[in-house]
């Protein structure tokens, strides 16, 4: 990292990050090796050549601009935030997912222009979780920041604050965490499909996703490893285990396993770290916008 960087760092774990981003990959010390200090019988597999990575920045921005016009579960992320918030009428006097589509096409086309050409990503695999730290550009920083502010203007301009300064900054943040989000869902998809991780292994690194579907799906439609919540029972998370024929074999947060019809409706977990109890985000992932949910 530089002094003058700003940088971040992006948490996830979960039944696919157990599967699929550490158990494939080259060893890490070769065949013959018993002495591994974190297991006399592990694999020893890793994802990646080494633990830091240089990745350009130009496609991780324009791939947030092609995200949003491409998946409208991105809007409906955008336009839950505002509505979760003190002011859920800027939905309809300024809705904030459109400028965000609009400020996102602008920042792709002068990402050109940034001071850095490429950023310094270093990854950790720790147990269950694994991390991506990186470097953000100071021109992403500005910009979110300048942007965020524009979304929530149109409260001042329709006098609409009235002693709710504290509550317009909880929203501030709020979107500024879904913007980080959305940058790191576009930096692990280009580092994914880029010539980042092993050779070996670079076909069957799993899609890593950082916000919840807001679109009903049947549980049949998802892949081996992801989490969601039942449509009419959506207080406990599970996990895909194995798919059959006419069910899914899927596992609750305590452990215990369950035959789902493949037609059941749901809607898929975002991948990031959990709380000890399995169920709800780490305080660390959800603490910028704790005050704004708990409304």
């Amino acid at each position: 990292m530089t002094t003058q960087e700003p940088y971040g760092v992006c948490c996830l774990e979960g039944l696919k990050v157990s599967m699929g981003m550490h158990n494939f990959g080259e060893k890490r010390w070769g065949s013959g090796i018993l002495d591994d200090i974190r297991s006399l019988n592990d694999q020893n597999t890793r994802i990646i050549g080494d633990f830091t990575k240089m990745v350009r920045t130009a496609p991780i921005v324009e791939l947030m601009y092609k995200t949003l016009l491409a998946d409208k579960n991105w809007s409906l992320h955008f336009h839950k935030v505002v509505d979760a918030s003190a002011f859920p009428e800027l939905n309809n006097i300024d809705p904030v997912a459109a400028k965000i589509v609009s400020a996102c096409g602008w920042l792709s086309k002068n990402s050109g222009k940034f001071r850095r050409r490429t950023l310094q990503t270093r990854f950790f695999e720790t147990g269950d979780n694994f991390y991506l730290g990186m470097e953000l550009p100071r021109e992403f920083d500005q910009w979110k920041r300048d942007l965020s502010i524009q979304l929530v203007a149109e409260l001042s301009t329709k006098n609409l604050l009235r002693g709710k300064e504290s509550e317009c900054e909880e929203l501030k943040q709020a979107l500024l965490h879904g913007l980080d989000q959305l940058w790191y869902f576009s930096c692990l998809e280009v580092i994914r499909t880029g010539d980042v991780y092993n050779p070996g292994a670079r076909h069957r690194v799993p899609r890593l996703h950082v916000t919840d579907s807001l679109i009903p799906t049947s549980v049949g439609r998802l892949d081996v490893g992801e989490s969601f919540r039942i449509l009419d029972t959506p207080a406990e998370k599970y996990e895909v285990m194995a798919k059959k024929i006419s069910v899914v074999v899927v596992r609750n947060v305590e452990g215990y396993v369950f035959l789902l019809n493949k037609s059941a409706k749901v809607k898929r977990e975002s991948n990031l770290t959990r709380c000890p109890d399995g169920n709800q985000e780490s305080k660390v992932v959800s603490a910028i916008f704790s005050a704004t949910i708990s409304r």
